[in-house]
Formats: structure tokens, sequence, C-alpha cells
């Protein structure tokens, strides 16, 4: 529970020194984080535009899906979000199968498995992660304890790989429809041309984005850094999201953010800088997705009709 000790006592230090933030700072970091939702939300529509050969995907629905999507995702660990990202893009899409929207989310996060691993990497290599002797101490549960039970991660892992195989090669044998399924959320990348040309350009953007996001928490908070700075210290998010094991990897992203600017500021500031980002991100994300929830379904998700209900349509 590391980590999340470490939490409280940043959260503890952020109220104290909250009279320092600099609020347009903070303003502008707010809406790097805004534009970066769009921007991942429009290229999701194209990507669900290209599988779905029965009608228009409307932009307008699928930015719904996809904020109400990252405001679950903020309160809820293990990216329990997307499972609303797929119901609410299935109402838009209605005809459209619940396997092929799922496997359009992996076209979506394709450009995230490069660079994300990419700024790992440079972090570990210039120091700004620990490497893995002293990862076993940092003050972040899920790093820590896999980090010293190295051989019982491996289990869990191969184990993990194994069911997975048993999975797919079952329903690969008893749905003769899956594949095919599977195929449509990921037709977009048979036209190389055309995803370059569309998709990657707006996650790209999404990047600067958060670069941008990043840079500006940076100085709202008073930690000094710059655009380099910045662009290592987004290892820290997707460390914290590889095991999602908390809401929005509360408490790993702290303790890596911690790790990183130890050396630029004093360790109260930079605490109050992790936790005041991690607060503001979660704060913007349920906030949009509370709204995007609200007009999309009219009313809260547990008093939701059904889709069929609304328009008179069977649904698909």
């Amino acid at each position: 529970m590391n980590s999340l000790q470490s939490f409280w006592h940043a959260t503890v230090d952020f109220s104290q020194g909250i009279a320092d933030v600099r609020f347009q700072a903070l303003v502008l970091a707010i809406l790097f984080v805004l534009a970066n939702l769009v921007l991942r939300a429009s290229a999701w529509r194209i990507i669900l535009q290209a599988g779905y050969s029965e009608g228009r995907v409307r932009w307008r629905s699928i930015l719904g899906a996809y904020l109400a999507g990252a405001g679950i995702n903020a309160i809820a660990p293990a990216r329990g979000g997307d499972v609303m990202k797929i119901y609410l893009a299935h109402r838009s899409m209605p005809h459209a199968a619940y396997t092929t929207i799922t496997s359009s989310l992996l076209a979506e996060t394709l450009v995230d498995t490069v660079i994300g691993p990419v700024l790992l990497i440079a972090a570990y290599s210039t120091g700004r992660i620990p490497h893995l002797p002293a990862l076993g101490h940092l003050a972040a549960f899920e790093w820590s304890f896999f980090a010293s039970h190295a051989r019982w991660f491996m289990l869990v892992l191969a184990v993990t790989l194994i069911l997975l195989g048993v999975f797919f090669t079952y329903v690969e044998r008893h749905v003769t429809r899956f594949w095919s399924r599977v195929r449509l959320g990921l037709i977009i990348l048979t036209t190389p041309r055309r995803y370059f040309r569309t998709v990657v350009p707006l996650q790209l953007a999404g990047w600067c984005c958060r670069i941008g996001a990043m840079y500006w928490f940076l100085v709202a908070f008073r930690v000094p850094a710059g655009i380099v700075d910045a662009s290592l210290a987004l290892s820290a998010q997707s460390a914290a999201t590889l095991l999602p094991l908390t809401p929005g990897g509360l408490g790993t992203q702290q303790a890596l953010l911690g790790y990183m600017f130890r050396n630029a500021a004093a360790t109260s500031r930079v605490l109050a800088f992790s936790v005041g980002m991690q607060f503001m991100v979660t704060l913007a994300n349920v906030v949009v997705g509370g709204l995007a929830i609200w007009f999309t379904l009219r009313r809260l998700p547990w008093r939701a009709r059904p889709a069929a209900a609304d328009s008179g349509v069977a649904p698909g």
C-alpha cells in the first residue's frame, strides 16, 4: 500500500501549496487535456467508419462515447470506461457488432503502442525511471510488488497468455463469424496510406497536446522543466497504465513523477505537482464524461432506456 500512502502525503502537500498555483497555466493545461480527447475521438470515428458500411458514423456520437469512457476510466481501475465507450458507440451504430467496435480500439491505440515504449526506453536510459533493482523500492504498489516478485510475475504472465490462447482457440472454432467481425474493426489497417493520412496525424497531434498539458502543469505548479522534460514525464503515465490496478494509475504515477523531478524542485513541490495534475485531469475527465453521458442518454446511466426504446428500432 506504499503507493496509496505516497498519494496521501502528496495530497497534503498539494492542499497546503494550492495558493502558489499559477491558475492561467493550469487552465491552459486542462485545455490541452481536452484537446487530446477530441483528437483521439476523431481518430476513432475514422477507424469505425472504415469498418461500418451500413451508414455514416456521426462524429458527435463517437465524441460523446469517447468522453464518457475517459470519464469512467479516470475513476475506475482496469480501464472499465472502455465498456461505456463500446456501449455508447454501438447505440449510434446499431448494425455493428460489439466485437467490431471492441477491436477498433486496438487500431485506435496502435500509435500509443509505439510512442509509449519509446518514451519509457528513453526515460529508463536517461535515468528518469529507476533501474530494475531500485524499482522494487519505489513507493508504487503495482511496480514494486512485481519487481520484488519477478518469478511470480513471469508465472502469472505465462498462465495469462496460455489462458488467452485457449480462449481465442475456442472462440475461433465455435464462433465462425468472430474473426470476420474483428477484422472489420481493424480494416483501416489494410489500407496503410489511408491510415497514415487520416488517423496517424490526429494521434500525433494528440500526443503533442499531452506534452503541452504536461508542460503547463509543470509551469502551474512551479516545477522548473522544459519541453523535453515534459515529454519524458509522459512515460510515467504510460508506465502507470501498463498495470491499471488503480484508477488512472493512482499512486504509481505520483511515485514515478516524484522520482523524475526529485532534483528539479523541493520534494513537497514535486509531490504537489504530481497529485495536483492527477486531480485536475481526473476532474476534467469526470466532468466532460458525465456531461457526455447525460447528453447521450438524456439521463443518468443507471436509468437509461435501451436504444431501441428511444429510436423505435430493434437492436442490432
